[in-house]
């Protein structure tokens, strides 16, 4: 399906939109993405991991899938759709942000157990 070469690929988010944007369906799921990624920038979440069929050349992903790391978060300015079922993010954003960075483990491999690449970024380049 086209995704990336096993290894976790720092990039801004400029570079991410660019490259996973291709078409005005990504697009509204990127959209989607930057809003969740506002919120975590907020609360100062300074890694989010994202994988899955968004971060490949799959032309109609259904959603993103990803996790942020809660090591430097202010939990007094995190947004409570971040405690809520996933399907709250699913219906807010378009995809999920697992609250637990040991999630990118699991985003590392398909299921066939084929390893392939993730995404690291810094969500507080947005508030910039």
């Amino acid at each position: 399906m086209g995704y990336l070469p096993p290894g976790i690929y720092e990039v801004t988010w400029t570079e991410f939109s660019d490259r996973f944007g291709f078409n005005a369906h990504r697009q509204n799921i990127l959209a989607g993405l930057q809003s969740a990624l506002l919120l975590l920038a907020q609360a100062n979440c300074q890694r989010v991991y994202l994988g899955g069929s968004f971060v490949s050349n799959k032309e109609y992903p259904n959603d993103f899938d990803g996790c942020y790391d809660d090591m430097n978060i202010d939990y007094d300015l995190l947004d409570s759709i971040f405690d809520e079922e996933l399907t709250a993010q699913q219906e807010r954003f378009g995809g999920e942000l697992f609250g637990d960075p040991v999630f990118q483990g699991f985003l590392q491999t398909d299921r066939d157990g084929v390893t392939r690449g993730i995404i690291a970024l810094d969500p507080r380049e947005l508030l910039r």
